[in-house]
This record gives structure tokens, sequence and C-alpha cells, in this order.
């Protein structure tokens, strides 16, 4: 008598199978590190575009010598800040980059 038996589908009991050597909290971290990943390349491209904008801007009124050597050193300070925001970007998408390869 010993035999099978048989469950109906309310009484399977599931278990889970954690077949990857990255642990769930680790994974969950990943995930998230992707998400930000992708906020960042967001922002980054934005930030670029306002640079080229403010450039291009720059450039067209010192050419045509409508700027002041305030107006002048206002935009500069401007690109400049812009510069280092996208520095800092591409700094915190490199280190999000790393910690998904480390932990992959």
């Amino acid at each position: 008598m010993g035999g099978l038996i048989y469950l109906s589908p309310s009484e399977v009991i599931a278990q889970v199978v954690n077949t990857s050597t990255v642990s769930t909290k680790t994974q969950e971290k990943i995930e998230k590190a992707k998400e930000k990943i992708e906020k960042y390349n967001e922002a980054h491209e934005k930030a670029i575009t306002n640079l080229q904008k403010t450039r291009a801007d720059f450039d067209k009124k010192n050419l045509a010598g409508k700027l002041s050597p305030n107006d002048v050193e206002k935009i500069t300070k401007k690109m400049n800040k812009q510069s280092k925001s996208i520095e800092k970007l591409e700094k915190k998408i490199r280190k999000e980059k790393e910690f998904i390869q480390k932990n992959s």
C-alpha cells in the first residue's frame, strides 16, 4: 500500500528554489541599481542637452558682441557648473555599473 499521493492544486505546497548564487536581497539591490542607472542616464542626457544649448547660446551672443564681461563670467560659471554635474552623474553611473558587475 505504499503508492503515490495525489494533491489537488489547492493542496500543493510552493517551494522556492533559488538556483542563482546571488541572494534575494542582493538581487533586489541589483534591480534598484539598474533603475538608478536608467534615471541617471536620463538626467545625464538632459544635462548634456542643457549644456549644449547654453554653449550654443553663449557662442551666438558672444560672436554678435551682445555680452558684457559680467554676462560672460556668469555664463562661464553656469557652464562649469553644468559640466561638473555631468561628471558627477557619470561617476554615479559608473559606480552603479561596477556594483552590478561585482554582484552578478
